[in-house]
């Protein structure tokens, strides 16, 4: 969905009340350390190959296994044809059970991507609307959507105008969507990712989600930079939502120009969802160049990758990692941060209390309690004080995850701490290169 150039003003203008405020912000966190590995359109096989690789992730994400469009191309699989057959280019049900069966040998999840709100365009279904299962009389009348903000016209209108709408309100229809879940549950698959979520009404969900026990985590896509979109569904079965506000809200932090200290607190200016309700990205199949929201939501490809370190370093939401991004240092490195620092909260830290110059729109500081650090430099060059406190931190030594550089910090006689050792035991202060991010974990014993 379009994102609203006044939702990006309204940013800039807040900015200023947002470090009135406060530039250090602290929450509590979910007793959880979940990430998500979205497997787009990735064959099952191809897949449960890769599941040893996959170590710090705790959802591998497949895209729908439902018979569908027989196209080799993505967007095939998200036009089914028959809910009961398990067959696509990606592999049969065979394939899928096996995937699930090695991800739970490995303690991995799968989380399978659904559609429930309408069927392919593809003839002759789609030209007499009688598909395996469904006939005429289950699907809403061919209209198109050209107001994103009527909701009757959202729910019921044929995406693209060319795939056709299911009834939600009918009973038959809601029976078959909760049997297409039980029969995935019944294979042993550990949640949803429900498509398209805000183009069906929401008591078709609490309805629906019954059929899922409450032990099965599901989050469902909201293609909307309108937080009321999103919070229509939030809490329904426990049912999180994609954050595509943080999104925007990353793409204009990392772009030239934009300012990173916006992200200390996104929430509290309608830049992102509340933490327990969200899934994370800096990145999706549709946001990748030639996605359907690349002009909307793409942006440099490093910088996204510092944006995998934000949305790792933090303590709010669920992170998903795009398949493309998995064997990148940053990410790698923000995963096993993101998993050793759970039960710590959340600090972000005033540059001026580290170093001249540091409260800069180019740099962020994570604390995650006094034994973790995450440091994100956008800018091209680097950042470099020879002398940096450490307030927040434990006295001690700190390991980076990616480079294993030490940092260690000590307390000198005017009773502050600062950091005595930057990689060698001559150099203290701060040496951050540009356009990187570095996570510190205290070394313990």
């Amino acid at each position: 969905m379009r994102y609203k150039i006044t939702f990006f003003l309204k940013v800039f203008l807040r900015l200023a009340i947002v470090s009135c405020l406060a530039l250090i912000i602290s929450y509590p966190i979910p007793a959880q350390a979940d990430v998500i590995y979205q497997a787009f359109n990735m064959p099952f096989q191809e897949v449960k190959a890769q599941l040893p690789q996959l170590q710090g992730y705790t959802y591998i994400q497949v895209s729908p296994p439902e018979k569908s469009n027989p196209s080799d191309q993505w967007w095939g699989r998200y036009q089914p044809i028959d809910f009961t057959v398990l067959e696509s280019p990606l592999g049969n049900e065979n394939d899928l059970k096996e995937l699930i069966d090695a991800a739970h040998e490995q303690n991995l999840k799968i989380l399978v991507d659904v559609i429930l709100n309408h069927m392919a365009d593809y003839p002759p279904y789609s030209e007499t609307l009688q598909y395996p299962r469904y006939s005429p009389q289950d699907f809403h009348p061919r209209t198109c959507i050209n107001n994103d903000q009527d909701r009757y016209q959202v729910t019921h209108g044929w995406l693209g105008c060319s795939l056709p709408d299911l009834n939600t309100e009918s009973p038959y229809v809601r029976q078959e969507a909760k049997n297409y879940l039980t029969h995935l549950l019944d294979l042993g698959v550990d949640g949803f990712r429900i498509d398209a979520l805000k183009h069906i009404e929401s008591q078709y969900f609490e309805e629906v989600l019954a059929v899922v026990p409450s032990d099965k985590y599901m989050y469902g896509e909201v293609l909307s930079g309108n937080l009321d979109d999103s919070y229509i569904y939030t809490g329904i079965h426990d049912l999180d939502v994609s954050d595509y506000a943080l999104l925007g809200t990353l793409k204009n932090a990392f772009s030239f120009g934009g300012d990173l200290r916006s992200l200390i607190d996104p929430a509290s200016f309608g830049g992102a969802l509340t933490g327990s309700e969200a899934v994370t990205f800096a990145k999706t199949h549709d946001t990748v160049e030639g996605g359907d929201l690349y002009n909307y939501y793409g942006f440099n490809p490093q910088d996204q990758m510092l944006a995998n370190a934000y949305i790792l370093a933090r303590s709010e939401g669920i992170p998903l990692i795009y398949r493309d991004d998995t064997s990148n240092p940053i990410a790698q490195a923000g995963i096993n941060f993101h998993e050793q620092l759970i039960d710590q909260p959340q600090y972000f830290r005033n540059g001026n209390e580290i170093a001249e110059g540091a409260d800069s729109p180019n740099l962020l500081f994570i604390e995650r309690g006094d034994r973790g650090l995450a440091i994100i430099n956008k800018a091209g060059e680097s950042f470099e004080q020879t002398s940096a406190r450490m307030p927040g931190l434990e006295v001690g030594c700190y390991q980076e995850l990616q480079s294993n550089l030490t940092m260690c910090v000590s307390q000198e006689n005017d009773g502050q701490k600062y950091i005595t050792q930057w990689g060698s035991s001559e150099q203290g202060g701060l040496q951050v290169d540009g356009r990187t991010a570095l996570f510190f974990v205290k070394n313990e014993g």
